[in-house]
């Protein structure tokens, strides 16, 4: 131990290695999607935690990745592997909603290990006090990760005093309850010089979305915030800063070559926000003649036929399009700054164009009724789409929605649920009447209206390209009726 800071966080230092560790999730409360969904959606890395371990290698610390949820690890083959490695620190993500999945983990590692733990994601900087309630967390990042970990990582081998490092929570008995808030720290803006992800360190074979075509696949982020404001999105507001096209493609690049990546999926709120940037991405994945399959996410209104000869030009195969509700009112509630009109024009322009198609629903939406969604089922049909998800409205902490709910009853949900494990109740939702079990009958019900007709299936049975895409979506379909899709799903089939 190198100071009593160290000592009273109990932290080894010199900091020479750390392991980062995702563990694996099931479905939950309050869960956006349906069970069926969620569990054959696909495999996917945990990029912030990637993006942070690139960060720890920027300085020279030693990074052990641990994707048990890719690999299938059971928590005692984790620790067994946290153990071989010798780490001075433990990292974990943590989201709201899955909290205590995660919680589980780091208890059960600090305890058997003895590391002290460290943890970071958007929750940390919403919930601090609640969630440094729990013992077995020791410190929190608050904010990025590129400026606060190497100060923190010097701070901690040097003795300096860790309330001199901004955006960072952790305990300390002088402290009101015991636990010190640092100030934060402003949003990172060179995001060129943010370490790319440590891919090295992951298997890039074990990833897949239910839709993916080729292998070695992985998402990647080339933008932050967005300057919209849509009101269920955290990202909402936040300002947008953009990577540059050459910084973008040279990961790109990185990927394809170094680690035979031949799929990305682009997980930007949307990617289009900025046109002249998405063209020079195209150009220059072109020029550097890069044969790679790509799907991005976009708002209907931010393209046009330019910009989707472009990316069909440069191997952009699908874009999953916010749409969210197929009546004009509940679109202007969400901020939706788009009309149903531009919205079949958009999509008959992707398709003819040849990129494949996604639509994204909601259900559950302020002022939803059982007429909105029938609407939005019935627009779905209509629009043609290759795709499309439908996902129970959930007011997640920090979006405009859920101050809406607080303000609407009183009661911050989220923050109770931080500090009483035992909370069973479900999420309200602001300005609609409709019962849990009423929203997740009329989310199952668009699955099967959208999914299961005779001209869809036969289309998807046309488009599978191999073997393995056959079985996962024969699995994907047999796990949603055996979900009791069917119980009084097709109910008052006639109302349609």
């Amino acid at each position: 131990m190198s100071n009593s800071q160290s000592r009273k966080l109990k932290i080894q230092t010199p900091i020479e290695r750390v392991s980062l560790i995702y563990p694996p999730y099931g479905a939950v409360k309050n869960e956006p999607g349906i069970k069926a969904v969620k569990e054959n959606y696909g495999v996917f890395p945990s990029l912030s935690l990637a993006y942070v371990g690139g960060v720890f290698q920027n300085i020279g610390v030693k990074v052990q990745f641990i994707d048990a949820n890719a690999m299938q690890l059971s928590l005692s083959e984790t620790i067994d592997k946290v153990r071989g490695f010798g780490p001075q620190l433990i990292c974990f993500t943590i989201t709201t909603y899955l909290f205590y999945q995660t919680l589980e983990w780091v208890r059960s590692i600090r305890e058997a290990t003895g590391v002290s733990t460290l943890l970071g994601g958007v929750h940390m900087g919403i919930y601090p006090s609640e969630t440094m309630t729990h013992g077995e967390i020791d410190l929190g990042v608050i904010g990025e990760a590129e400026e606060t970990v190497p100060e923190l990582i010097a701070a901690l081998n040097s003795g300096r005093d860790l309330a001199e490092v901004n955006g960072l929570i952790f305990r300390r008995e002088d402290a009101p309850d015991g636990v010190m808030v640092t100030p934060p720290r402003p949003l990172f803006q060179d995001v060129d010089n943010s370490p790319y992800p440590c891919r090295e360190l992951l298997p890039n074979d074990r990833y897949y979305s239910f839709i993916s075509q080729f292998k070695n696949f992985t998402p990647m982020i080339t933008s932050r915030g967005c300057p919209f404001h849509c009101i269920f999105c955290e990202q909402g507001g936040m300002k947008f800063r953009p990577r540059s096209a050459s910084n973008v493609v040279d990961e790109i690049e990185q990927c394809y070559h170094v680690y035979k990546v031949r799929e990305i999926d682009v997980f930007d709120s949307s990617f289009t926000t900025q046109r002249n940037r998405v063209i020079e991405i195209c150009d220059e994945i072109n020029r550097r003649n890069l044969k790679i399959y790509w799907a991005i996410r976009s708002r209907v209104d931010l393209v046009n036929a330019e910009m989707l000869e472009a990316l069909h030009s440069a191997g952009c195969k699908r874009i999953y399009y916010g749409i969210e509700s197929g009546d004009p009112d509940v679109l202007r509630t969400l901020r939706k700054e788009t009309d149903l009109a531009k919205i079949k024009q958009i999509i008959d322009l992707t398709n003819r164009i040849g990129i494949d198609t996604f639509g994204y629903f909601m259900v559950g939406s302020p002022g939803e009724t059982a007429r909105t969604i029938k609407q939005s089922i019935r627009f779905a049909i209509k629009l043609n789409l290759d795709y499309a998800q439908f996902s129970k409205v959930t007011p997640m902490p920090a979006t405009e929605l859920y101050r809406m709910l607080i303000q609407e009853r009183g009661r911050d949900y989220w923050s109770e649920y931080i500090l009483d494990p035992s909370m069973e109740i479900y999420m309200p939702r602001p300005g609609c009447a409709m019962s849990e079990d009423e929203v997740q009958r009329w989310t199952r019900s668009a699955y099967l209206r959208f999914y299961f007709r005779p001209k869809y299936i036969i289309k998807a049975l046309l488009r599978l390209k191999s073997w393995r895409e056959f079985t996962r979506s024969v699995y994907t379909a047999w796990s949603m009726v055996a979900e009791k899709l069917f119980e009084k799903m097709w109910f008052n089939k006639k109302q349609y």
